[in-house]
């Protein structure tokens, strides 16, 4: 095919409305999501927060929402408040960096605080561990499962096959994913850009280098990229 334009392949779960003047975005989704059961009797409690750490989190957390009893809302990342304040909350605590690492930092419970804390059942411990740590008692539910979207690997496999300028990837499930179905050096030749630094240490993991936003969003992403190629990087 003949493109007057180059183009990215944007691997995150969910095709976001953005824009580039640079490139022509192709949206090809690794992983989909499978929502798991857990025990109802745990929302019966009271908690002093509910802390939501991705889109995800809250779209399989939604239909608990207004049942379960909880004082203050903290989230992780401009889109999971964003996807919160579309359906009516307000959010109390969204660190400056998006990450688990940004969270502790920053955010400072009270030793006895109940804490909920819906997750992916691959989710790191790490933030679970702090919390409980700082004196929380933390209720968490394993509450999705990331898997392979396997309808697109044909989709992915041709357009790999027509020299992208780059591939974007957002979470290392993407990574492992990618991987199970290619080999890294299908990347060869091309940018390799990841949101956080657990994507990027996924990506090494496979001898793969990427550079990422300074700013953990699908929009800065874009935007490094662009000020890349007008570089003539």
């Amino acid at each position: 095919m003949n493109r007057s334009r180059p183009f990215l392949i944007m691997t995150q779960s969910r095709e976001q409305e953005c824009r580039s003047d640079r490139f022509v975005l192709h949206h090809v989704p690794l992983i989909t999501t499978e929502r798991l059961s857990f025990d109802a009797s745990l929302l019966e409690d009271e908690y002093d927060w509910l802390v939501l750490t991705s889109r995800n989190a809250v779209e399989h957390f939604l239909p608990y929402m207004g049942s379960v009893k909880f004082d203050r809302l903290a989230s992780i990342g401009r889109k999971t408040s964003e996807s919160l304040e579309a359906h009516g909350f307000t959010v109390d605590f969204e660190p400056p960096d998006y990450s688990q690492e940004g969270f502790m930092a920053r955010f400072r419970a009270q030793p006895g605080d109940r804490v909920l804390y819906p997750v992916s059942d691959r989710a790191r411990p790490l933030l679970y561990e702090h919390l409980g740590r700082q004196g929380c008692t933390v209720t968490r539910i394993a509450l999705y499962r990331p898997t392979d979207n396997g309808a697109s690997r044909k989709v992915l496999q041709e357009l790999l096959m027509e020299k992208p300028y780059g591939i974007t990837f957002s979470s290392p499930s993407g990574v492992r994913t990618f991987m199970k179905w290619f080999a890294p050096g299908m990347l060869n030749g091309m940018t390799v850009a990841a949101i956080g630094h657990v994507t990027a240490e996924a990506l090494e993991e496979y001898g793969v280098s990427s550079i990422q936003p300074a700013k953990e969003t699908v929009e800065d992403m874009i935007l490094m990229l662009e000020e890349r190629i007008d570089r003539g990087v």
